[in-house]
């Protein structure tokens, strides 16, 4: 039944649109990811603490809610794209799977087919020799 739902001509002509949407999500984590790194890199800088502290008491506390935001966009965007590669990795394993399933169940019917041939053959062929 489920192959029948999966089959539909529709589902792979959706399946070629969501591949791009993938990548595309894909390339959007990594540039978030890419951006959170550099921002915590400029936020955690020893300098930028240093003349923030001499200055004024409330840049300091402002650079620093700064450093907590990207570092918490880099902990999200990082682990988001850690979460969207392992499931499309199961989702891949998945797909796998069943099409391994149903060839080896196609095989196994063909197997069985062939054994009943050849016990056939062979009660045929020791009727023949009696």
């Amino acid at each position: 039944r489920w192959q029948k739902i999966f089959m539909f001509p529709l589902w792979s002509k959706m399946a070629v649109f969501w591949n791009k949407m993938f990548l595309t999500i894909i390339v959007l984590l990594i540039v978030l990811f890419l951006d959170a790194v550099r921002e915590v890199r400029k936020y955690s800088s020893v300098h930028v603490n240093e003349k923030a502290a001499n200055v004024n008491s409330s840049a300091f506390d402002h650079i620093q809610m700064k450093l907590f935001r990207s570092q918490r966009n880099l902990y999200l965007s990082g682990f988001s794209l850690f979460l969207w590669l392992v499931l499309r990795r199961t989702v891949t394993l998945l797909t796998q799977l069943a099409k391994e399933m149903a060839s080896h169940a196609a095989l196994e019917t063909q197997v069985n087919d062939a054994t009943e041939a050849a016990k056939k053959y062979m009660a045929e062929n020791e009727r023949l020799q009696e």
